[in-house]
């Protein structure tokens, strides 16, 4: 990963470029404190991100809500979409190159091949999945 810093604040991060490794089950690309967090997830066949929504930060409750995409680069998978009212709403199924974006309601997130890898992308900043997120 490369990650360029300002001349003028030396310990201010400008910009990452990320080349994913094969490797690493999940790399958290951005640092925890920015507002726009992206994750590179690779996932077994079988995984499944139970159905969830993500919760308000205090300091973010009258600002903007916490919202998720995911980018589907390799495998396959299958996303189930939630209403406000927990009632599911349709199920789809993600081949590379799909991109989900959920506002609000829920999401639910089921592997169906070895290896898939998925790029994350939510606004922060992170605050762990207890703060983060609220399991259906």
């Amino acid at each position: 990963m490369l990650k360029v810093f300002s001349k003028i604040n030396k310990k201010k991060l400008l910009h990452i470029v990320f080349r994913p490794s094969h490797k690493s089950q999940r790399i958290n690309i951005t640092p925890e404190k920015e507002f726009l967090q992206i994750s590179s997830l690779k996932f077994s066949k079988n995984k499944t991100i139970n159905a969830h929504k993500h919760l308000n930060h205090d300091i973010l409750k009258k600002k903007r809500p916490i919202q998720e995409s995911w980018i589907l680069i390799k495998g396959l998978a299958k996303i189930s979409f939630f209403d406000l009212n927990k009632k599911l709403l349709k199920t789809k199924i993600l081949k590379p190159g799909d991109i989900s974006v959920s506002f609000a309601g829920a999401h639910k997130l089921q592997i169906m091949k070895n290896n898939t890898r998925i790029y994350e992308y939510k606004t922060g900043p992170y605050k762990g999945s207890n703060k983060d997120l609220k399991f259906l």
